[in-house]
């Protein structure tokens, strides 16, 4: 485009183009056709990081806001938010349209060289379908993918493996995809047919003659002046937030007062135009039709949307749109739309950020996130439950912790500070994440208190309320595998006994049954119960030595002894059911696993079968490992909706915690059928 502050991979993409059109020149060869295709797929690859980019950057305005809705902040400065949050939006839709107007031209002429029948109304509104589910968008575009797998536009690479894989729906082809956004992408242009083609791109971009423009050039050259125009106008037509010298200024700028050059060609005539734009912009901060913040980013938009309206070939004057498109390779062609493209996305990152930096919210600071658990009470009696809360605390872990609070004295908390007893409230200072240690008689405590919370640099204090129990010393056992122990596997118990030194207290098992002496780095003891076959009951015991020597049996346990249950083969977390036909054909591999046991018993997938019709004949084919074989993920795209797509013959093996295969390979009782839709 016009130019502009450029990153260092900006100019190296600009400065290849330059040289591949330079050997276009002198009669390019083959390899340098291919050059242009392999340009525009770099091209591409930096657009998809840009949107990227601009869609974390967009998702920044409505975390800023529900900031603002959760701290309580007054309805004007919640309305403000909104108001460049909204404006943010339609930045964003300009763009899309513009890119998306960009990738439709594009996509006219690669068609129209295969068929020059082709009409741009074809193409007009095909990113509906996605974004707002239309019905008659949805028509058009599955017409426009037939049409282009039909006409075989560009060649299926054999050797491609599963790219693109993830468009395989009723819409899927391989020249184009539309994202979840609505953005449309051209996809690899490797195997498009009529690389060489001159004629297309002169015939329906450039025209006749200087004179007789093509009609989709001229809307081309149009919409991208209006892009310009319009970006400009949402980000700096606005009313100031505060009050300069008593007056709030309506801020319009007028971009008629700068006429787009007659070329752009050498540095000289670049940094001529910046500076006709810096001199107009200046006049209008003095006038108060630009904020004097937004001066540099409105100027370095205009700049680098700008488009000359002429260019120099040979020493002779073209219009700028013949100077792109006049008999150029139809890739070439595709990849200056896809340069523009670009741009278009960059520009649209410089308004966002500038609409954000308008966007000026005191958020809580926090720089350490912890998983947090509670319930209202620590303490049930069996045959009751307990409601249990898991959520993410976020927290400034360098700042101070204030507490207030008081023990088994509820009232406190709901007087005014005045009528407090402050003899009874106790104190913590600390810092965020620092334990208070609670301790009591025997029975249920409660303690309801106040935290100091810093919003917008202002100290309050919000209120808060635990439960706990103290219990008389006993002894439990805790079974992590749900009161049953599986014979020859390295059960998991866990052994508490309050009130005995932990050095005193022993654990035994009845015959058969053997216990480590001492607990992993989480607690828990190994039992491991020996033998062929399953014994009904074992039992463990708990003894502890008091302070006169004596040993004293705090508690015995039976626990139930099963063999390991088998495990159930899953294709996309699913051993049977329903499944999108789509979501089949992206997976590429069977697993095995217990399923929702609570046993943490791995397996892995050695060998599988899955049942096909293909022309009327049943096969099963073969994989001698978890993953499907190409042949597999060739039947499941091939299938239709409501098909079912059967595994059998699924033979797994176990694995040590290490993943090493274990023990010998077993076949599954049951297979896995999904039924596709």
């Amino acid at each position: 485009m016009g130019g502009g502050k450029e990153t260092p991979r900006q100019k190296m993409i600009g400065l290849m183009y330059l040289v591949l059109m330079a050997l276009l020149a002198m009669n390019v060869s083959k390899e340098i056709i291919n050059a242009f295709v392999t340009l525009n797929n770099k091209l591409e690859s930096s657009i998809a990081q840009t949107e990227s980019f601009n869609t974390e950057l967009s998702s920044e305005f409505a975390t800023k806001l529900a900031t603002l809705k959760a701290t309580g902040a007054p309805p004007n400065e919640v309305a403000r938010v909104e108001v460049h949050k909204n404006t943010n939006d339609e930045v964003v839709k300009l763009t899309r349209d513009m890119c998306n107007d960009l990738v439709r031209r594009n996509l006219y002429l690669l068609i129209s060289a295969v068929d020059a029948g082709t009409t741009f109304e074809e193409f007009e509104g095909i990113e509906e379908a996605i974004v707002s589910d239309d019905a008659d968008a949805k028509v058009k575009l599955k017409a426009l993918a037939d049409k282009v797998n039909a006409l075989a536009v560009v060649a299926i690479d054999e050797h491609a493996g599963d790219h693109g894989e993830e468009h395989h729906d009723e819409y899927h082809n391989n020249l184009f995809h539309i994202d979840d956004a609505g953005y449309i992408h051209i996809m690899d242009l490797s195997g498009y047919s009529k690389k060489d083609d001159y004629d297309t791109p002169t015939r329906l971009l450039a025209g006749e003659s200087f004179e007789m423009i093509a009609p989709e050039g001229l809307h081309l050259m149009e919409n991208l002046h209006h892009y310009r125009n319009d970006l400009i106008a949402l980000i700096s037509n606005y009313n100031s937030d505060t009050m300069e010298g008593g007056v709030v200024y309506k801020y319009e700028f007028d971009t008629s007062m700068i006429e787009d050059p007659d070329f752009l060609i050498t540095e000289q005539d670049a940094l001529d135009f910046e500076n006709l734009v810096d001199s107009v912009i200046d006049i209008q901060v003095k006038e108060h039709k630009i904020a004097a913040i937004d001066k540099e980013a409105i100027k370095n938009i205009f700049v680098r949307m700008t488009i000359p309206k002429k260019v120099l070939n040979h020493g002779e004057e073209y219009p700028w749109i013949f100077g792109q498109f006049d008999h150029a390779p139809i890739v070439a062609a595709s990849a200056v739309m896809t340069s523009v493209r670009s741009d278009v996305l960059q520009v649209q990152t410089l308004a966002s950020q500038l609409v954000a930096s308008r966007v000026k919210v005191q958020a809580f600071n926090f720089n350490k996130i912890d998983p947090l658990a509670f319930s209202s009470t620590s303490y049930i009696n069996q045959g009751d439950s307990l409601g249990l809360k898991v959520m993410i605390a976020a927290y400034d872990s360098s700042e101070a912790m204030e507490l207030r609070y008081w023990v088994d004295d509820t009232a406190q908390i709901s007087k005014s500070h005045s009528e407090r007893n402050l003899d009874n409230m106790l104190t913590f200072n600390g810092k965020a994440g620092q334990e208070v240690r609670m301790s009591g008689s025997v029975g249920d405590h409660m303690l309801v208190g106040e935290i100091a919370v810093k919003e917008k640099g202002v100290k309050k204090w919000k209120p808060w309320k635990f439960n706990y129990a103290v219990g008389a010393p006993n002894a439990a056992i805790a079974n992590a595998d749900l009161m049953v122990l599986y014979l020859n596997w390295k059960n998991k118990i866990k052994v508490s006994a309050s009130g005995y030194k932990p050095e005193t207290i022993k654990v035994t098992g009845s015959s058969g049954v053997s216990i480590t002496s001492k607990a992993d780095k989480d607690g828990f003891l190994i039992c491991t119960v020996k033998g062929k076959r399953p014994k009904d009951i074992v039992t463990i015991t708990v003894s502890a030595t008091d302070d006169d020597g004596k040993t004293v049996e705090l508690t015995k346990e039976k626990f139930r002894v099963f063999t390991l249950p088998k495990p159930l083969a899953y294709f996309g977390g699913k051993a049977s059911g329903k499944m999108p036909k789509i979501e089949a054909g992206m997976l590429s591999k069977i697993t095995a696993s217990l399923g929702d046991s609570p046993l943490n018993v791995p397996y892995t997938v050695v060998e599988f079968g899955m049942y096909v019709i293909v022309d009327g004949n049943a096969s099963t084919l073969k994989s001698r490992s978890n993953k499907l074989t190409p042949k597999m993920k060739a039947a499941v795209k091939k299938m239709s909706k409501g098909a079912s797509l059967t595994f059998t013959g699924v033979m797994v093996q176990q694995l040590t915690p290490s993943g090493a295969k274990t023990g010998k390979p077993f076949k599954l009782p049951v297979g896995i059928q999904i039924r596709l839709m």
